[in-house]
């Protein structure tokens, strides 16, 4: 009897729908109830902590690239001040691996920089500012940039950037500069490329210079998978990038040998940029127009709020302090479906302290 009972029922279930399916358009309607996430963009709810991390190529042709640097870091600066980023902020050089034991051993170089740096050549008088970390309350910040930035040209000529952010982050001389649940941006500033090996010595004659073909040159995705293992995170989730000011194609290279013959394609940052959603800046070009590209993506990346259900595209609403935000790439906000994620750009990234509503209609009712 239970069995029979069971059956009957499940065809009475199977005509309510054949006859709900044969209504048409005069069928009701189903839909799921709209969703919706409301963040506070502050440390308790939403991270805006940037940890930021220049390596400035200090080899003899550098110094002219220096000085396109500081001069326009307000390009890059001001939005993350006036917005009120927490950020900590330093810079070392692409000669910080000498302090790995086959080199100097001497760990000196890991430190983070607050000037000019005479450990190696020790020529003439050192400039520092005396503030190895800039944080948002440093007094003058741009003016103390400008001499942390400002590494001369009398550094290693066989730079190894990659190998030298590593050694940097990883020192306990810096404890305390990367936090746990910050967004770490490393940017790079270089004439020539990484040529980071643990296997061969600076300046071995013995195997020929900017050699990409060498055995033991560390690959870029080994740099990737530290990174990765850094900050804990990977892929669309990743809370890192690398950006580079580089020679990005054969009209600077052309241009930028006759001042400096030495300089190459950067090949390797151009992959470790790309491969960590980056931005690339040409050294031949318009540097306030790179450094504001670069942050642009930082503070793009940053502000990524993570969605707990899957939305349907066009229900999604964003407001900013009660205030509508536009679905716009360049000033408001996109959707990235591989992170489920919401990202702002531009003028719409939100300011320190915002309430951010996020709503929408889920694509399925469980999670």
């Amino acid at each position: 009897m239970q069995i029979r009972n069971y059956f009957i029922y499940n065809i009475s279930l199977l005509l309510m729908v054949s006859l709900l399916a044969a209504c048409g358009k005069d069928s009701p309607t189903f839909g799921l109830l709209p969703a919706g996430q409301t963040f506070k963009q502050n440390k308790a709810i939403f991270n805006n902590q940037l940890d930021i991390l220049w390596v400035v190529d200090n080899s003899a042709s550098m110094s002219p690239l220096q000085t396109n640097l500081v001069n326009n870091f307000s390009a890059f600066i001001t939005g993350f001040k006036t917005k009120g980023y927490d950020f900590h902020m330093g810079v070392t050089s692409t000669d910080a691996y000498l302090g790995e034991s086959p080199f100097r051993n001497d760990t000196r170089f890991f430190a983070l920089r607050d000037g000019t740096d005479n450990i190696l050549y020790n020529q003439g008088a050192d400039t520092h500012s005396g503030t190895f970390t800039i944080l948002p309350t440093t007094l003058n910040l741009n003016n103390v940039f400008t001499t942390n930035a400002t590494q001369q040209a009398s550094g290693s000529g066989d730079e190894r950037a990659f190998s030298s952010f590593r050694d940097v982050l990883s020192s306990p001389l810096n404890a305390g500069f990367l936090r746990p649940q910050s967004f770490l941006a490393v940017i790079i500033l270089s004439d020539e490329d990484d040529f980071s090996s643990i296997t061969r010595l600076e300046n071995d004659r013995t195997v020929a210079d900017h050699d990409y073909s060498f055995s033991g040159l560390d690959t870029v995705a080994s740099y990737v998978s530290y990174l990765d293992t850094l900050t804990k995170t990977t892929g669309a989730f990743r809370r890192y990038n690398v950006s580079s000011i580089a020679v990005v194609d054969n009209n600077c290279l052309a241009s930028h040998q006759q001042q400096a013959p030495s300089s190459i394609l950067g090949q390797r940052y151009i992959q470790l940029t790309n491969s960590t959603n980056g931005i690339l800046g040409d050294i031949c070009g318009n540097y306030s127009t790179a450094l504001d590209n670069i942050q642009s993506q930082i503070a793009t990346l940053s502000s990524q709020f993570f969605l707990d259900r899957q939305p349907v595209l066009n229900s999604i609403v964003v407001k900013v302090n009660s205030l509508a935000v536009a679905n716009d790439v360049n000033n408001g906000w996109t959707y990235n479906s591989t992170a489920n994620s919401v990202l702002f750009h531009g003028s719409a990234v939100p300011p320190q302290n915002a309430t951010i509503d996020i709503t929408f209609t889920p694509t399925t009712i469980i999670n």
